[in-house]
C-alpha cells in the first residue's frame, strides 16, 4: 500500500476507494485484525461498501499490539486512560507519515503554521509524555517559529 495515496483524496469517491484499499491492506497484513475478521466469519474480499467494514473494538488497543507491518514502533502513544487504568496504545512505525498527516491537516484548515503563534493550554496532558496531542502541539510550536509560541500551563 502506498502511504502517500492518503494525501491525494479530493472527493467522496476518492475517500471510499482508499478506505476500501486500506481496509483490505489491514485485513491482509494486520494479524490481530485478521484474527478478528476470522472470528466474525467475515470474508473481507466480499466487502465493497465502506459501511460494511468491521471496526476493531477499542479494547483490542488496550490488550494487543496493533501493527500492519514488521517495522518496529518508533513511538508509542497512550490514551488518557480516563475510562480506567488500562490505556490504549497507538504504535507508530513511521513518524514522518504521522507528522505529515497533522501538518497537512493544519495547513488545509488554518494555513501555514508559520502564520500563527501557538499558545498551548493543555493542563491535563502536559505531564503525560506519551500523549499524541502533546507530541503534535510541541512539533507545531516548533514549526511556528514564533518566540511566544509555547506551553503555558504555569507560565502566566
Amino acid at each position: 500500500m502506498n502511504s502517500a495515496s492518503i494525501f491525494t483524496v479530493h472527493t467522496t469517491s476518492d475517500f471510499e476507494k482508499l478506505a476500501l484499499a486500506v481496509f483490505k491492506y489491514q485485513a491482509e497484513n494486520n494479524a490481530v485484525y485478521q484474527s478478528f475478521l476470522k472470528y466474525l466469519n467475515c470474508n473481507y474480499t466480499a466487502i465493497s461498501n465502506i459501511e460494511k467494514i468491521p471496526f476493531l473494538p477499542i479494547q483490542f488497543f488496550k490488550t494487543h499490539q496493533i501493527l500492519s507491518d514488521n517495522n518496529p514502533a518508533k513511538e508509542v502513544f497512550l490514551s488518557s486512560g480516563t475510562t480506567g487504568s488500562n490505556q490504549s496504545k497507538h504504535f507508530v512505525t513511521d513518524l514522518s507519515l504521522y507528522k505529515k498527516s497533522y501538518v497537512k491537516g493544519f495547513n488545509h484548515f488554518y494555513g501555514a503554521v508559520t502564520n500563527y503563534t501557538i499558545l498551548a493550554l493543555l493542563p491535563s496532558y502536559l505531564n503525560r509524555k506519551s500523549s499524541s496531542l502533546i507530541y503534535m502541539v510541541a512539533d507545531l510550536i516548533k514549526r511556528s517559529n514564533k518566540p511566544n509560541s509555547g506551553f503555558y500551563l504555569n507560565n502566566l
